[in-house]
């Protein structure tokens, strides 16, 4: 954001606009190509809009319209009706339509502006994160049947990105014959499943847009990964360190004159290049690759620090599973311990967990602690927090329990302000341990609360409550500018799967995780990464008033 009030030579009061810089990128997280209407009614509703910034921001709204407007009736009608229609040949995902996007942009945009204007796909072409995912999987099962199985699969694009969003779903299929392998795909295909087809790739069918899937030979791995991953403006940085070098980058190699380099891996590209490998979460942020150079880059957040799981359902209110299976599937995991947290009386899940059945469900946590060694198994709850900031669960049952989550799903039509008032007031609360996907956002649907989530994180840090980042499609929240907020402000962190399916536990916990690596979060910031007796002292600490420290 510091290049964009650079890029409309103004140099504004730091506080006001790293708060604005926030709430844009998120707005952009959610939907990169929202209209500038919405993006500024969102920015009104968090009374960001002071009358200092109208000239600024009246001319962002020109560089919106006018200029991506102008470039827009500039792309042949192909560039947009490729994929969707298959009108045309594939080319590598509107390759040659890329290349005049890119150049208009950067004809037309001042320079820093272009990565946050820049559409990364066709109009329209966003898709969840759990949809592609399911998506992709599907694809997978049709092109193994009708083109055989190939040597590898890879998910690339938006997917490997861990996008809440996605504009570029995409596979790799890697074998010795991408080009038979696609023919017999193309020929293979229903009509309606196969979208358009090319030399090496085939789009398949899927809503709201096809995925293409790129056909590669293992040669071609190292370099298709960190091609197809993106996004554009990372592979352009490649290009152009490889140019510096003497060398060419491309979809299928880095030559060195007509000589491809070997490379054994996504990794030995970057080292090829002089460069440390650059985490996929972090390739979209401005200046990583100077970022990595400097030796600044965080060491990321990995699958495997995380030690258990504190927010997951079973059929006791929403979930599928029973209490037995959710933590089969957490100690299938390797996790130490977990937590079972069903709805609570006034949630509007179509199932809750009554008063009356939380002793039921204690007892029978109890026998299936007896009968599966080698997990802690925590009994806890996901609360709603009611109209007036407080909890529709008594102290005297919370008191019982070993954790305890709180959520606010409903808004009842409260400003920003008062949202926050019900927060701070469950924040206070002793018994209450962690706030539960604090924004209440929908990826691909609506992009939750305008809060000052500054004073929300502050808040959880004087507290010593923790906020989470939850893996669960419908929320993927908090949100990476979110995150990234609350870890420099240094609020207790969660990351959890919010799961209700016991076969989607592990699926949803690496969304969650990608979604915090996206925001540069390193084991250390992240609570569930210790043992099971740390999250006890934890929630001890508050009980207690006393202090916690990490």
């Amino acid at each position: 954001m510091a290049g964009l009030c650079r890029a409309l030579g103004r140099a504004p009061e730091a506080a006001h606009w790293a708060h604005l810089s926030t709430s844009i990128r998120r707005v952009l997280d959610h939907q990169p190509r929202t209209p500038w209407s919405l993006l500024r009614r969102s920015l009104d509703a968090q009374g960001l809009l002071a009358l200092r910034d109208s000239e600024l921001l009246e001319r962002v709204r020109r560089a919106d319209h006018d200029e991506i407007a102008h470039m827009q009736r500039r792309l042949p009608a192909g560039a947009r009706a490729l994929i969707r229609h298959g009108q045309h040949p594939l080319r590598h995902r509107v390759a040659d339509e890329d290349v005049l996007l890119e150049a208009d942009l950067e004809r037309h945009l001042p320079a820093d502006l272009v990565d946050l204007l820049a559409p990364e796909g066709p109009e329209d072409a966003l898709v969840p994160l759990g949809r592609a995912w399911m998506q992709a999987k599907q694809v997978r099962r049709e092109l193994a049947t009708a083109a055989g199985t190939p040597d590898a699969w890879h998910m690339v694009g938006g997917l490997r990105r861990t996008d809440p969003v996605s504009p570029d779903v995409a596979l790799l299929a890697v074998t010795e014959e991408p080009a038979a392998w696609s023919r017999r795909a193309a020929d293979a295909l229903p009509r309606d499943v196969l979208v358009v087809a090319g030399a090496h790739a085939v789009a398949v069918a899927a809503e709201p847009e096809p995925i293409v899937v790129h056909a590669v030979t293992p040669e071609s791995v190292a370099t298709s990964l960190a091609w197809y991953t993106g996004p554009r403006g990372h592979v352009r940085a490649l290009k152009a360190r490889a140019a510096a070098a003497g060398l060419a980058l491309t979809r299928e190699a880095l030559l060195d004159g007509s000589t491809a380099v070997p490379l054994a891996d996504e990794g030995a590209l970057y080292t090829r290049l002089d460069l440390p490998f650059i985490a996929v979460e972090l390739r979209s942020r401005p200046n990583v690759i100077e970022a990595a150079l400097a030796g600044t880059l965080p060491t990321l957040l990995e699958v495997e620090d995380i030690r258990g799981d504190l927010h997951m359902h079973t059929v006791y209110s929403d979930g599928r599973d029973s209490v037995a299976g959710m933590v089969h599937a957490a100690r299938a995991l390797g996790y130490g311990y977990m937590a079972i947290t069903d709805h609570s009386p006034t949630a509007k899940a179509s199932r809750v967990l009554t008063l009356e059945r939380i002793a039921e469900q204690a007892g029978e946590i109890a026998a299936v602690r007896a009968l599966v060694p080698g997990i802690t198994i925590l009994h806890g709850i996901e609360c709603d927090i009611q109209e007036d900031g407080s909890l529709d669960v008594p102290d005297a049952v919370l008191e019982r329990l070993d954790i305890v989550l709180a959520s606010l799903h409903e808004s009842h039509g409260h400003s920003p302000a008062r949202l926050l008032q019900r927060y701070e007031r469950v924040m206070r609360h002793p018994l209450v341990n962690v706030i539960t996907h604090p924004a209440n956002r929908s990826p691909g649907r609506q992009p939750g609360y305008s809060l000052a989530f500054e004073r929300l994180f502050e808040h959880a840090a004087r507290t010593g409550t923790a906020v989470e980042i939850d893996g669960a499609p419908g929320h993927l929240d908090l949100d990476s500018p979110l995150a990234e907020t609350a870890a420099a402000i240094g609020a207790p962190m969660l990351v959890d799967s919010d799961c209700h399916m016991a076969d989607r536990l592990g699926r949803q916990m690496r969304f969650g995780v990608g979604l915090a690596r996206r925001a540069g979060i390193t084991k250390a910031q992240v609570l569930n990464t210790r043992d099971v007796s740390a999250i006890r002292d934890f929630v001890a600490a508050k009980r207690q008033g006393r202090p916690w420290q990490a």
